[in-house]
This record gives structure tokens, sequence and C-alpha cells, in this order.
């Protein structure tokens, strides 16, 4: 008996997430705006990173009202966002790996993104190869990141540090939405209440990310 109880929990759960899993936004951009002097210039593509997903929310919700079909502008939004990432880490890493590694993984992102927009996924599809191929890359670095941190161990409590936060923000959410992404145009023609808890799972793992954005920025360093 407890069995469809859950379930029901579950889906209420799932689509309470769907319908309010932005919110978790609110926190990290507070934090960003509160911490501005203190970041780093690393945490300032965060901050960027946090901007763009303030703003594409807000288109995305306004075409939804107005009935227009917002996939479009997710093909943009991808490029900007990995845009965004790539630059993060590549000051951070500095000159632990290869300069060119990192732009390099970016150009090909990008060409990739604007082939698959020209000639594989129209506007009106989800993009499914190019959130994927942002995913993988996303989680290369993060692990990359990882490493470095690892190596260069200066103290005995990491989890002050602000970047451990936000890669690990990084890693979970693209780990766990990478089969969501490729899944997508897949999931869209399924039925209503699937689609609700599909993207209810993918709002919990945006919520996980921004949360561990915001306490990374809460971290940042106290001096210029």
């Amino acid at each position: 008996m407890n069995k469809p109880n859950n379930r029901c929990m579950i889906e209420r759960f799932l689509n309470w997430m769907f319908d309010y899993g932005s919110a978790f936004l609110l926190f990290p951009l507070a934090m960003a705006v509160w911490r501005y002097k203190y970041l780093t210039h690393e945490l300032v593509y965060v901050a960027a990173f946090l901007g763009l997903s303030l703003l594409g929310e807000l288109v995305a919700t306004v075409l939804s009202a107005l009935g227009i079909n917002n996939l479009f502008v997710l093909h943009f939004y991808t490029m900007l966002e990995f845009s965004l990432i790539a630059l993060f880490y590549q000051r951070f890493f500095g000159g632990y790996y290869p300069r060119w590694f990192v732009p390099t993984l970016l150009v090909v992102f990008i060409a990739f993104a604007v082939i698959n927009l020209l000639f594989i996924q129209s506007l009106s599809e989800f993009n499914t190869y190019a959130r994927g191929l942002e995913g993988l890359l996303t989680i290369v670095l993060a692990m990359m990141c990882f490493y470095k941190m690892l190596m260069e161990l200066e103290s005995k409590r990491p989890e002050k540090h602000p970047v451990f936060w936000i890669n690990a923000g990084y890693l979970f959410y693209f780990a766990g939405s990478l089969f969501l992404f490729i899944l997508s145009n897949v999931v869209l023609k399924e039925n209503k209440s699937f689609n609700f808890m599909f993207w209810g799972f993918h709002a919990c793992l945006f919520a996980l990310m921004h949360l561990f954005i915001g306490i990374g920025l809460w971290y940042s360093p106290r001096q210029n």
C-alpha cells in the first residue's frame, strides 16, 4: 500500500520542482551580487554564467507564456553557456595544463554546435547533440579541475575553496543531465505526466548545481 503513495509523493515533488526549481537560481545570484567585489577572476565568469541562466529562464518563460516554441533559444544559449564554463576553467587552470587545450575544446564545440544548428537539428528541435557534447566536455574539465586541486592541495579543508563547490556543481549537473539531454527529443513526444517528471528531475539537478555555486561564492576570498 505504501508504494503507490510513495510514487505519488515523488511525482508531486518532481512536478513542484518543474514549476519552481528555477527559483533556486536566486540564491547564487544573491551571493554573486553580495560578494561581487571579492570575486577572483575565474569567479567573475561564474557570475556571468548566473546572469546568463537568469536571462535564459526569463526569455524561455516569456516565450512559453506567448505560446512560442522556445527551443531555438537553447541553441544559442548552449554556445554561450559552454563558453563561460570554458573561460572559468581556463582561468583557473592557468599554466597547469597546456594553455591551448581549453580554447581548442571551445572552438571545436562552437563549430560543432553551429554545424548541428545549420545541418542536423533545426531551431525547432532540442539540440541534443550539442547539449550532449557540452555535458561530456564539462565532465572532462571538471575532473581535470579536481585533479589539479588534489595535486596542489595546500589546505586540509578543500571544501572551504570556492572552486571546489562550483566545480562539484557543474560535475553533478552535467553528469546527471547527460542522458536527459540526449533523450530530450524522445521525451518531448511522451505524455504530459512523464514530461513533467522527466523535467522535474532535471530541475532537481539544476537546483543542486546552483546551490553548490551559491556556497562556492559564499566562500569567495575576502580580498581583491
